[in-house]
């Protein structure tokens, strides 16, 4: 069995991965443990921790929005951050670290399935529906701070974040979120096949 280490911004994540991604992955032997960050991500707070953590493991990931990051480069892209995360380990572990960044935010998965996260919020399903029709890729639902997912969601419904998250993903379920959203899915993919 594989011993895995998912390191995750915060309350929400830790729920997902809890309630989703620890069963999902012990049936590829991908043994999981968890560690919160407790929001405030940057990359020096990442090298600090995880140098620290991944000696304990086979490999380490990390399941971080982009926005969650603290001091973000004008320039800076999921790609770029992943590197830094890479490149933060020491040389030795580096082969251990699958560094996974969410975009934007954590929230875009929500929009998996529309019907599924306007019940759950009680909310209009067209206004997810023509958020769904502006944007090609759920991943990208954003096109400022002010627009990423959990800011739309939050003008037009009450929403939890700890609470709704964690509960409307378990409930539209692992393929319909990994069919509509690319990048999560390679990592998942990735993650599975430690197991082999």
């Amino acid at each position: 069995m594989t011993r895995l280490l998912i390191s995750v911004e915060g309350k929400s994540e830790r729920k997902f991965v809890e309630q989703t991604l620890v069963l999902h992955l012990s049936n590829f032997g991908v043994f999981v443990q968890i560690h919160d960050m407790k929001g405030k991500i940057s990359v020096d707070r990442v090298r600090e921790k995880l140098n620290r953590l991944i000696h304990h493991y086979d490999f380490v990931t990390t399941l971080y929005d982009f926005y969650g990051f603290k001091r973000l480069e004008a320039n800076e892209t999921k790609k770029t951050l992943e590197k830094k995360i890479k490149k933060s380990i020491k040389s030795k572990q580096q082969n251990k670290i699958i560094p996974y960044i969410q975009m934007y935010e954590f929230e875009a998965l929500l929009f998996s399935d529309a019907k599924i996260m306007a019940n759950n919020l009680n909310i209009s399903q067209s206004w997810i529906d023509n958020i769904l029709n502006k944007f090609n890729d759920l991943e990208g639902i954003n096109n400022s701070k002010e627009t990423a997912p959990s800011k739309r969601i939050e003008k037009n419904a009450t929403y939890i974040k700890t609470q709704h998250a964690p509960k409307i993903l378990q409930e539209i379920g692992l393929p319909k979120i990994r069919k509509k959203c690319q990048g999560f899915n390679e990592w998942i993919t990735q993650l599975e096949k430690l197991g082999e």
